[in-house]
């Protein structure tokens, strides 16, 4: 067994995660476009460092796997239509995030992949929305799949927060914060943000996190941008937790404030 995860590895590790995460329709087969890799923190400090090469290199995997299994799709005879769903992306892009495990449930050499589906809502039945995820779990150079569920979209869940902030025409736009932790960032092609910002460049792709203790309910923020964030005007360490006041103003690179509220 590896005592280390390796670039390689995550790399297979999110191409099997693929595989055991197709949904077939009548017409073609879904496979997830975004994927959470969760990794020991020993390995996760170790690769930091070099996310943004493996990313690139899983990216282009994926494309490569989803071509290899659209080339299995033959024509019974000439002329007719080739056999079997066509594989697609749901999303038109990869996205693939990197995370420490927190809760120290990995060992160092493990790699855990929980990759999200959306899929479309069910109108006859009044259903919402439904996000299918499915989590796979590398250990030894063995993958085994965890679990696979789906997560139904409720408009009505209670939001826990509000971001308001206006874009960079000026528009006035509101996020509210259902889930324990978000990320924050001007987003793009490597890099998926759950609040993507339509921002001046300075700031970063990925450019703070907020998550809010479950037991306290207090909320926390860290910096991970190239040009800094503040809270009331004081900045922040990069990358350290910082206890969020209920009611603050958040400055991103100097470009853009974001106004915080906790509900």
């Amino acid at each position: 067994m590896s005592s280390k995860a390796v670039g390689r590895d995550i790399i297979q590790a999110i191409v099997e995660n693929l595989h055991e995460s197709r949904e077939p329709l009548r017409y073609s087969t879904l496979v997830p476009s975004i994927y959470a890799v969760y990794l020991h923190p020993d390995d996760y400090d170790r690769l930091a460092g070099i996310f943004p090469r493996i990313r690139e290199e899983a990216k282009r995997a994926l494309a490569e796997e989803l071509a290899r299994l659209n080339g299995r799709r033959r024509a019974l005879l000439p002329g007719l239509a080739p056999r079997g769903p066509k594989h697609q992306p749901a999303e038109p892009d990869w996205y693939i995030k990197f995370h420490k495990d927190e809760d120290e449930e990995l060992s160092p050499g493990d790699i855990l992949v929980d990759s999200q589906l959306a899929l479309a809502p069910e109108k006859e039945y009044g259903a919402g929305a439904k996000t299918q995820r499915s989590v796979t779990f590398t250990s030894g150079g063995e993958t085994r799949k965890l679990k696979q569920f789906s997560e139904e979209s409720r408009p009505s869940s209670p939001a826990v927060a509000r971001l308001l902030y206006n874009d960079k025409s000026g528009q006035r736009r509101e996020f509210l914060m259902t889930t324990p932790e978000i990320s924050i960032g001007r987003g793009g092609r490597t890099e998926y943000c759950d609040l993507q910002l339509d921002a001046p460049a300075d700031i970063s792709r990925q450019h703070f996190y907020l998550r809010r203790d479950e037991s306290t309910r207090e909320f926390f923020i860290q910096d991970v941008s190239k040009f800094g964030t503040t809270v009331d005007g004081k900045a922040l360490a990069p990358k350290q937790w910082v206890r969020l006041p209920s009611r603050a103003k958040i400055g991103l690179a100097e470009k853009m404030v974001i106004e915080f509220e906790s509900l």
